[in-house]
């Protein structure tokens, strides 16, 4: 079980990371234990993710464009539901992804590191997230909702990029297509397990 000590520990580490100020080997646990404990960063993500979830769904149902999605039509709750599930999904293909990149490096001595890095980078993503989504739901500014989604987006690209370069040895291209293909695998999980599940709902209801 960890605290919140080896939370903020963790997240000031990715922040050395992305944006300098100390080293961020001082704070992060590379250890097999501390692989095992980065994934409790899922769990800590939720709050954050859903309430991104919720702006998703204020968008879509606010906009024309997309009033006949599931993301329109699905009630909140089993959007919820279906959102946690493909967030574990999209998670963890990632990883996989990461660890495969790492192994065709030949760096699969730096594997421990990267996934440590990555789950707590994405609880930091996350967070920032969160921050665009929040000011939509309280104050359903579109204008404003961009005007704050836009550095958080950038913030949380940044972040990616520099831990990908921190922990593999990549290039310049290298990096920028894995950003791409871990993009692509969010997205394309993302669809495909909310959609089934939601499907699946609506054949009941």
């Amino acid at each position: 079980m960890i605290d919140f000590d080896y939370i903020a520990r963790h997240v000031r580490a990715v922040w050395r990371m992305a944006f300098g100020g100390g080293d961020r080997r001082d704070d992060m646990d590379r250890s097999i234990d501390g692989v095992f404990a980065s994934f409790w960063a899922i769990i800590i993500t939720t709050p954050f993710a859903l309430v991104a979830f919720t702006a998703d769904k204020q968008l879509a149902v606010s906009s024309s464009e997309f009033s006949n999605t599931v993301y329109a039509k699905a009630p909140l709750p089993m959007l919820f539901t279906a959102e946690i599930i493909a967030l574990a999904a999209y998670w963890g293909a990632s990883i996989a992804a990461l660890a495969l990149t790492a192994r065709s490096l030949n760096a699969t001595r730096q594997v421990a590191g990267l996934i440590v890095a990555y789950n707590w980078g994405q609880l930091v993503i996350f967070m920032l997230s969160a921050a665009p989504a929040a000011t939509l739901i309280f104050t359903g500014n579109l204008n404003l909702f961009a005007l704050v989604a836009l550095p958080a987006g950038i913030a949380g690209v940044f972040i990616l990029w520099r831990i990908l370069r921190q922990n593999l040895p990549l290039t310049i291209g290298g990096a920028i297509f894995l950003i791409v293909l871990l993009t692509a695998i969010k997205l394309f999980v993302n669809s495909v397990v909310v959609h089934a599940i939601v499907a699946f709902y609506f054949l009941f209801v």
